[in-house]
């Protein structure tokens, strides 16, 4: 707990492992870090950071000793749960894929003790209007809170303030990823997420509230980059069984969850800039971009890991519109509930992190 022993209002959830995934990954994260806490000591804001890493490689620091954590205030307990090797062995796919970032985020969420849960990643620069907005402590727990999303360059400043690392990706936008669809700052190019209805569309959704005809069109949410900014109470997870526990790439498994709690009466609210995000480029093929999807899809494919087709998240979208009824895929053990998982702090010895460490060699 944090120094006043408090419990915190909001709960921050990343995962990760040590393994240089997408480029430069601990300069990215400790960006993050350094944000999260600096921003969360300056607005007073009672919080805790969770990290949840998972199946952390045996031949790297664990992230308690590989990160720097000296930005650390009075105001963020910071929780570092471990998924170990050796249960990560146990999913499908786990020889392809070394980490299932939505199962990892449900680990978090489910032991998360803020009263709002923040689910985000850790390649994520908060504004400061957003985080003093949040330490108002006036959000709404029917709410699913959620906000466009600034690409900017990789090469955000180390050896600088957090204020003076805002001003630079303020300057340095490559992409915006809003609800209709993702612009590109450098050329100009659309690519669209939703599409103009057709007049046949328009008139079945306005039929519909006299029940004359089914609903057949998804709901409109801000879909677009949802996995770096989901925020609801926690409640809100309880009721929609965190993220899909599907043994496979992350892909669209965040606009299930997000869908999903629309339907279990979470109202989605879209803040405005200057209440945004940052996100920090990442190698292509990596994770998702317009014009890297296909890097992506050819990586997956060559190494046999499965991802959830748009069509059939579609198919799925349209059904919870029909019905008016969320998609529940976990059971109520979900977020590894039963298991007990190793947890360490920054300032805690490194010699447990190190002990882990060698159980998971004597494991593997």
């Amino acid at each position: 707990m944090s120094a006043d022993h408090r419990a915190p209002y909001l709960s921050i959830v990343a995962t990760a492992r040590n393994d240089n995934h997408g480029g430069d990954l601990l300069r990215r994260m400790q960006l993050f870090v350094d944000g999260v806490l600096a921003q969360c000591d300056r607005y007073r804001l009672p919080s805790e950071l969770i990290l949840v890493e998972w199946n952390p490689p045996t031949d790297r620091p664990r992230l308690v000793d590989a990160l720097d954590w000296s930005w650390q205030g009075s105001s963020t307990d910071v929780r570092i749960i471990e998924v170990p090797p050796q249960r990560h062995r146990q999913f499908d796919h786990a020889s392809q894929l070394p980490l299932f970032q939505m199962i990892g985020k449900n680990v978090g969420i489910r032991r998360a003790r803020g009263s709002f849960v923040l689910a985000t990643n850790i390649d994520i620069l908060l504004s400061n209007e957003l985080v003093a907005h949040i330490a108002r402590q006036q959000l709404r727990s029917d709410r699913m809170y959620r906000l466009d999303r600034w690409d900017v360059d990789p090469n955000v400043p180390v050896d600088a303030s957090v204020d003076e690392r805002l001003a630079w990706c303020r300057s340095h936008c490559i992409r915006l990823e809003a609800r209709d669809g993702t612009r590109d700052l450098r050329t100009g190019q659309f690519h669209r997420i939703y599409w103009k209805p057709t007049w046949r569309v328009r008139l079945l959704e306005a039929l519909q509230d006299w029940r004359l005809v089914p609903t057949v069109t998804r709901k409109r949410l801000h879909l677009n980059a949802c996995g770096d900014f989901t925020l609801m109470h926690r409640q809100r997870w309880e009721d929609v069984r965190g993220y899909a526990e599907l043994q496979m790439y992350s892909m669209h498994l965040d606009s299930v969850l997000c869908t999903a709690a629309h339907f279990a009466g979470a109202r989605e609210h879209v803040w405005r800039d200057p209440i945004s995000m940052f996100h920090i480029e990442h190698g292509t093929g990596s994770g998702f971009t317009p014009e890297g999807q296909a890097a992506l899809d050819a990586r997956l494919a060559k190494a046999g890991i499965p991802q959830l087709k748009h069509a059939e998240f579609h198919k799925w979208a349209i059904e919870m519109r029909r019905t008016g009824e969320p998609l529940i895929l976990n059971e109520a053990d979900w977020g590894l509930r039963d298991e007990s998982l190793p947890e360490a702090s920054p300032g805690e010895s490194s010699v447990a992190s190190q002990d882990m460490k060698h159980e998971s060699l004597s494991a593997a």
